[in-house]
C-alpha cells in the first residue's frame, strides 16, 4: 500500500517538474515526450530505491542519470535565463511569438479604424514584424490620412516580402501614393556606385514608362547610376535598363537580415533534438514551422504563376494552404489556381473548402466568393 502510494506521488512529482520546467515558449517542444519520460523515470527511481540491493542501487543511479539528461536542456535554459534577468532585468515577452490579427480585422471590419491601429501598434511593440501585420497597419494610416508615415510603413514591407507578388503589390500602392506628390527630383548625380541588399528586390524595365516588365534580383553587390524616370529618382543596375525607385533601394539597405546562426551541436543540443522528434511525430510539425514551410511553397509557386504555369502551381499551393490554413494570400491563390486548371464545380468546391478552414473578414469573403464565376465573365 505504503509502494503504490510512493508511485503515485512520484509520477504526480514528475508530471509537476515537466510541466513547470518546460513552461517557457522555447521549451514547449520537449514538454510532451518530458511529460512521458518524467514521471516513468520518478517511478522507476522509487522502484529501484525499494529494491535495497546493490542492482537495484546501480540501476537507481543509471534511471537517475537519465532523468538528468532528461532535463538538462530544461535547466541549462532557467539557469541562462534567470542569471540574464538577474543583470539586466526585461520584458521577456517572445519576440517570435504569432501576432494575433484577427482581433484588428474585426475592428477594421465595425470602422474603430484609430482603436485598431493603436492596438496593432502596441503589438507590434513586442512582436517581431511580419507582412500582414504591417500591410494592415499602412492601410489603417492611409484611411486616416498620414500618407508619409503610410509610405514609410509601404516600404518596411519590401524587406518583409517573401514572393514577388508581395513585392510588386507593394510598389504599386506606393507608385500611387507618389502620384499625388509633385516635388520634383533634384538633377541625378553622374557616375557609378556599389551597393550591397540584404533581401531580394523587384526592377522594372526603364526604357518604356508603360511596360509592365520586371524581374527579382538577389541579394548582392550591385553598381548603380542615377537617373530620373517617371517624375522622380530612381536606381537602375550600370549598363542596364532594369531599376527601382531610390527609396525601394534605401528601404533594402535599412534592412540588414540578422547573421545565420552556426550549427547547434552538443550533448544538450542532441537531447532536445530527440525531444523535438518525439513530439513531432505524435502531434505534428509545430505551426511556426509549418507557416515557414507554407510561405516557401507560396513563393515556388508564385514564380510558377508569374510564368503562367498554374498547373504546377496548384499542387505547392494546395501543400502551402494545408500548412497554413489561415493565411489568405495561400487560401486565394490555391482557388485561383484550380479556377484556371479545373471546371466550375472544381472550383466552387476549394472555395467553399477555404471559406470553412480559417475565419475569413467579410471583405475577404466577398473576394473568394468572386472566384466561383467562370473566368470567360
Amino acid at each position: 500500500m505504503h509502494l503504490t502510494l510512493a508511485y503515485l506521488l512520484a509520477a504526480g512529482a514528475g508530471v509537476l517538474i515537466a510541466h513547470y520546467i518546460s513552461r517557457a515558449p522555447d521549451l514547449r517542444s520537449m514538454r510532451l515526450s518530458q511529460l512521458v519520460f518524467v514521471p516513468s523515470a520518478m517511478v522507476l527511481c522509487v522502484y529501484f530505491a525499494a529494491s535495497g540491493d546493490m542492482a537495484g542501487f546501480i540501476s537507481f543511479l543509471v534511471v537517475l542519470i537519465f532523468l538528468v539528461l532528461l532535463l538538462a536542456p530544461n535547466i541549462a535554459y532557467h539557469c541562462g535565463a534567470a542569471l540574464s534577468n538577474f543583470l539586466d532585468p526585461q520584458d521577456w515577452t517572445p519576440a517570435e511569438e504569432e501576432i494575433a490579427l484577427r482581433p484588428i480585422q474585426l475592428l477594421v471590419d465595425k470602422g474603430n479604424y484609430r482603436q485598431a491601429l493603436a492596438e496593432l501598434d502596441a503589438l507590434l511593440k513586442k512582436h517581431i514584424p511580419t507582412y500582414e501585420a504591417v500591410l494592415i497597419k499602412a492601410r489603417l494610416l492611409h484611411h486616416i490620412g498620414r500618407v508619409d508615415e503610410t509610405v514609410a510603413a509601404l516600404l518596411s514591407l519590401i524587406a518583409l516580402s517573401n514572393s514577388t507578388a508581395q513585392q510588386l503589390a507593394v510598389m504599386e500602392m506606393i507608385a500611387f501614393l507618389e502620384e499625388n506628390q509633385q516635388d520634383p527630383p533634384n538633377p541625378p548625380t553622374s557616375g557609378t556606385r556599389r551597393l550591397q541588399i540584404h533581401h531580394e528586390l523587384v526592377l522594372f524595365q526603364t526604357t518604356d514608362e508603360t511596360s509592365p516588365l520586371h524581374k527579382e534580383i538577389a541579394p548582392g553587390i550591385y553598381e548603380v547610376e542615377e537617373i530620373v524616370y517617371r517624375k522622380r529618382r530612381w536606381l537602375k543596375l550600370a549598363g542596364e535598363d532594369w531599376g527601382n525607385a531610390q527609396m525601394c533601394w534605401e528601404a533594402i539597405l535599412a534592412s540588414h537580415r540578422p547573421p545565420a546562426q552556426p550549427p547547434k551541436k552538443g550533448l544538450f543540443w542532441q537531447i532536445a533534438r530527440m525531444h523535438q522528434t518525439i513530439t513531432t511525430a505524435i502531434r505534428g510539425k509545430p505551426r511556426r514551422q509549418s507557416r515557414v514551410e507554407a510561405q516557401k511553397l507560396l513563393k515556388e509557386a508564385s514564380q510558377l504563376i508569374g510564368r503562367d504555369d498554374w498547373q504546377k502551381a496548384l499542387p505547392l499551393l494546395e501543400k502551402a494552404s494545408a500548412g497554413d490554413p489561415d493565411c489568405y494570400e495561400i487560401a486565394y491563390r490555391w482557388a485561383q489556381a484550380v479556377r484556371h486548371t479545373a471546371n466550375d464545380a472544381a472550383t466552387a468546391e476549394v472555395v467553399s473548402r477555404v471559406l470553412q478552414q480559417s475565419q475569413w473578414t467579410g471583405s475577404e469573403q466577398h473576394m473568394l466568393q468572386q472566384l466561383k464565376r467562370p473566368l470567360s465573365e
